[in-house]
Order: C-alpha cells, then structure tokens, then sequence
C-alpha cells in the first residue's frame, strides 16, 4: 500500500490504489471531502490564500466530523491576505490538539512551528518542507511530520530536507489536484517520492515504503487502514 499525506481529492476524479489524507482549501472542498469513502482520510479548513474569506465559523463547524485539519497554515510569499488575517485563520483550528494539524507553511515555517507549539498541538504535518535546515530538529523533537512531494526529483531545497531529517518524520505526498510546473499532481506519483528516498537513504523501496506507511498511521494517529 502507498501512502498520500496530502492531497486535493476533490479537485480529482480518478480512483487510485494509494491511501489518501485528502486536504480541503475552504468551505465547499471541505462539504466535498467530507463526502468521500473508500481509502481516504477526511480533512476540513480554510488554506491560506483563502484566509478572510468569511467562511471560517461555517468551516470549524464541520472539524468534528473530520478525520483531520487541512489544510490550514500561513503563507508569506503568495497568499494576498495580511499576515494577521492568517494568522487569526490558523490559531482558530488549533482549538482541537488531538486532530492532526496539515499544514501549509510556505515562507512562515518558524512562525508556523512556533503558534502550533503554542497551542499545543500533538500531531502535525508540514507538508512540502523547504523551510530552514536548522528547523528539522524542532519539528522532529515536537513530534510532528514532514511530507515529501514529487517534487524532490529536481527541487534542490526538498531534497536537502530529505538529506537531513530522519527517516522517523517523513511521509510522501503528491498535493495531487494541484498543477506545478504545467503537470498535474497525483495520488500515484508519491512513488516518485520513495524512489528519491530510498536512494537518498540508501534503503530499499521496501523498507522506505514500510517506514512511510508506519509514519502515516502515528501522523494520523490510526491503529490500521
């Protein structure tokens, strides 16, 4: 079984044989995930880009029946919304410290870390790490996870992360339902992923796929899937 930490299901319409945490960017993606069965992990907020839009009450109703928050965080390079208007987003789903935390962190990741630390929330994801080197060891010491995106096969900010932390906080990712570089990510592609890990590691595929999927469930706190 491969293993998908973070992705966009309601923007895809294909089944794959990957089992997915599916992220939800506002209030009509999160009605949308909540619907979905099968191999998925059911996750509600409101991302970043979308902070202000006044649908944050509407949205924080609906964690309860979510498996996970996400994808909620702060962005500094891309989002238009002001630093405090995030800021105020993200702190709002941190009300629930035993829901795994998926989180969007894009040039913020200090201060991300440092307000999930706060909040004391147990179990996060920073998904598609390239934060600060020196970041790794806090984020493996608060328990919490980094995510490896398709990406890393040419991101060299990705791969160092990769090079640096231990093999105990990563997960695979596709952000499937989001086109980088004119290329359509998907929950299949995570295999692109292991490939890099497992040779930036020097482990077998196996044995990446087999930490990956133990990693998964304490990120997502789940006895078996």
């Amino acid at each position: 079984m491969l293993y998908d930490a973070h992705c966009h299901c309601s923007g895809l319409k294909t089944d794959y044989d990957v089992f997915v945490a599916s992220v939800s960017m506002d209030l009509k993606s999160s009605l949308e995930t909540l619907k979905m069965g099968g191999k998925v992990l059911r996750g509600v907020g409101i991302h970043p880009w979308n902070a202000g839009n006044g649908e944050l009450e509407r949205v924080r109703a609906l964690v309860e029946e979510a498996d996970f928050i996400g994808e909620v965080g702060l962005d500094y390079r891309l989002s238009k919304a002001d630093r405090e208007t995030q800021v105020a987003y993200f702190n709002a789903f941190l009300d629930w410290p035993d829901k795994t935390v998926n989180v969007h962190a894009l040039d913020s990741w200090e201060d991300s870390l440092n307000l999930l630390l706060r909040r004391g929330i147990r179990r996060a994801i920073f998904h598609w790490y390239t934060g600060p080197l020196h970041l790794i060891k806090d984020i493996e010491g608060a328990g919490y996870f980094i995510s490896v995106n398709p990406s890393v096969t040419f991101q060299e900010k990705h791969q160092k992360v990769v090079s640096e932390a231990p093999m105990e906080i990563l997960l695979t990712e596709s952000d499937g339902g989001y086109v980088y570089r004119g290329r359509l990510l998907e929950p299949w592609m995570v295999r692109e992923s292991i490939s890099f890990i497992s040779r930036a590691k020097g482990l077998e595929e196996r044995e990446v796929e087999r930490v990956i999927e133990s990693n998964f469930k304490r990120a997502y706190n789940i006895v078996e899937v």
